[in-house]
């Protein structure tokens, strides 16, 4: 298994632990969500959307990028072997130097794996062909997104080397 992990260490530079945890901060954030959310919006209204919005998105944020402590630069803190290291569940890139939406992607593709197999079984082929044009084009504005976070140099990312 470390064997496995570690391919990703050498495509992306994510340490194998990292990828655990990246994961399975992920997975959490996008379990709570489906349980909680419709809930509060079902007793709330609106109001309980802006409340899973602000408590459940925002606790989850920080347990996925501010552990152990709150206030802890986005670039992590130097690491003796060099780098830096970072305290979240999700891993970022090295310095968090690039725009990347990783809870975003995480929550999207959980509700919409929830939404597929929450259809009678003779019923999801139907729904994937009426889904994927929508996530298609969630996935084209997210790599906008990113694209145009990039160039205007909010992250520090250095975007096509300017």
């Amino acid at each position: 298994m470390v064997a496995w992990l570690s391919t990703y260490n050498a495509a992306l530079g994510m340490p194998p632990v990292s990828v655990i945890t990246t994961i399975f901060g992920a997975f959490c954030a996008s379990f709570a969500l489906i349980v909680c959310w419709p809930k509060l919006v079902q007793n709330f209204g609106a109001i309980g959307g802006f409340m899973a919005a602000a408590f459940l998105v925002g606790t989850f944020w920080l347990l996925n990028h501010k552990l152990p402590g709150f206030g802890i630069a986005p670039e992590g803190i130097p690491h003796p072997d060099g780098g830096s290291k970072q305290f979240g569940l999700i891993y970022q890139a090295y310095r968090g130097a690039c725009p990347w939406v990783d809870m975003g992607i995480a929550i999207a593709s959980g509700f919409w794996l929830d939404s597929l197999l929450g259809t009678k079984k003779g019923e999801r082929a139907a729904a994937v062909k009426e889904s994927v044009p929508r996530a298609l084009f969630a996935l084209a504005g997210g790599i906008f997104g990113g694209a145009v976070t990039g160039l205007v140099g909010w992250t520090g990312a250095n975007l096509f080397g300017y």
